[in-house]
Order: C-alpha cells, then structure tokens, then sequence
C-alpha cells in the first residue's frame, strides 16, 4: 500500500468521524430541546417551534462565554437560537442564527406556522429594560432580517419572555413588568403586519401570585394548557383550564369559564395601534 494511498485513507476516516461526531452532537442538541423541561438554571425551557410544514424547527440554547469585557471576569450564560431541518426524517442541519450582537443572550423561539417569522426574547442593547421580546421576518431561504423590538405595547422595564404564536397573529408572552398578580403573568397581544395591540394580562384564572410562563390553546376543546410554578415548594408544572363552556370543568385543576382577558385576546377584530419601534421600517 503507498503512502498516498494510506494518507487518502486516513482523511477518508477522519472526515468520515467529524462528520459522525457533528450528527451526534446535532441529534444531542436537538434531543435535548424537542419538549418542554425544567432546568435548575433556567426554570421552564421550552420545547422547539416547529413549521406546520414540519420541515423547520427552532430552539434556544444556553452556553458559558467570555464576557466583553474583563480578561480575568467570570464566563457568562449566553443564549443562542438555534434552527434546525428536517431531512428523512431525521432532524439536522443545525445552525445558529444571528438575531442579536455578539456577547448578548437571544431565547425562547416561536416561529410562525407558515415559517414567515420569528419572535424570540433578548436582552440585546437597545431594549426597554430587561429581556424584551423581538421579531424577525423569515426569507424563503431562510435568512433573517432585521429583528426589531415589539415597543412598548408589548415591552417593560422588566422581563418579557416565552414568546409564542397562535393562530399567526395572537402572540403570548410572559412578563413580569406590569401591575398583574404577581411574578410573571400571561399577557396576549394581536400583531398583524407591522402593527400591534396593547397587551392584555389573561386573566386571574390563568394567572396567579406564582410565575406562568406559557399557554397552549386547543380550540376544539376549549381548552388552554398553562405551564406555572404554582405547584408545591414552587414546582413548574402543566395545568389544564377550560376558556368557554364546557360540561366537564369539575375534572380540570383549575376552570376560566369565559374569562374577560383571554376572551378579549382571542376575539380581537379592532386594532388601535401608535407608532412603536416594531413599525419603524429600517
């Protein structure tokens, strides 16, 4: 065997490897984020935003990193979003999307049905507070544009976090800067085009004195699915709430029979919109 033959060989095996050892780490990344979970770090982490189509998902995930400044300073948590596709039915193709500046955190995807956009939280420059939550039109071959900050009908001085689209153009949100009943509550905001509506809080029958942080809404039951750390010792669980009549309300742990806020947000057919930063074209 000649030593070109051998070292043709030996490349063979070593792309062969990366690229064995890059499909596991993408199967491990996504495996990691296809549902829901708790983490000690973060509290609720939400599953992956995935198309109608089923092609497309996206997902956020957290890792240590030198800060801007500071040699010596401590690594910080960055966030990062993530898009993934799927190809023969495998989810691959992992690659981060640059939808804030270096050194900033991007988290909580949730990308429209038809893929056209994405909305997300960050804590990049030039937010009303803390986390705000951000959108970005998606191009048909899926670049991002700009991402623009939704303004302050969606936007506090404080966390606004757990974006999440229903129904294309009703987004929930958690937030913990406005006078609700306490932590983080669910707020809802219709968002057509480049305009949106004043945030409504859900509602005291979703909401409570603990922390939620999403909903899920299935129509034909009329049903939502709340995700809360009201359980004991502050536990993060799942409850289940019925929004309109129902004649099974005695088996769901908690009942919104034709709440004001969550009825309002769905139901929403005027818009009274001001000029906020999200319809500032560039």
């Amino acid at each position: 065997m000649t030593r070109s033959t051998i070292y043709s060989l030996l490349i063979s095996g070593i792309i062969l490897a990366s690229q064995n050892v890059f499909a596991q780490a993408d199967e491990k990344i996504i495996n990691d984020t296809m549902e829901g979970s708790v983490s000690t770090i973060d509290g609720y982490v939400p599953s992956m935003s995935i198309t109608k189509d089923g092609k497309t998902a996206y997902f956020s995930k957290g890792t240590y990193e030198k800060p801007l400044y500071g040699v010596f300073s401590k690594k910080e948590l960055i966030y990062h979003v993530y898009r993934a596709e799927k190809v023969n039915g495998e989810w691959t193709n992992v690659t981060k999307m640059d939808v804030c500046p270096k050194h900033y955190s991007a988290k909580h995807p949730t990308v429209t049905a038809d893929g056209s956009r994405l909305f997300f939280a960050s804590n990049m420059k030039g937010t009303f507070g803390k986390y705000d939550i951000y959108v970005a039109d998606i191009a048909a071959d899926g670049t991002l544009g700009v991402s623009k900050n939704l303004g302050p009908k969606v936007n506090t001085k404080e966390d606004e976090l757990y974006p999440s689209i229903y129904n294309e153009t009703l987004l929930f949100f958690a937030s913990e800067g406005r006078d609700g009943f306490g932590g983080l509550d669910l707020y809802a905001s219709q968002v057509v085009k480049n305009t949106l509506t004043t945030s409504v809080n859900l509602g005291a029958h979703i909401n409570s004195n603990s922390d939620e942080y999403a909903i899920q809404l299935s129509p034909e039951k009329k049903l939502g699915f709340v995700v809360s750390n009201r359980g004991f010792n502050n536990t993060i669980s799942q409850y289940t709430v019925a929004y309109g009549r129902s004649s099974k309300q005695n088996q769901y742990n908690d009942v919104a029979e034709r709440d004001a806020g969550l009825q309002a947000a769905m139901n929403e057919e005027t818009y009274e919109y001001v000029d906020t930063s999200f319809q500032d074209e560039e």
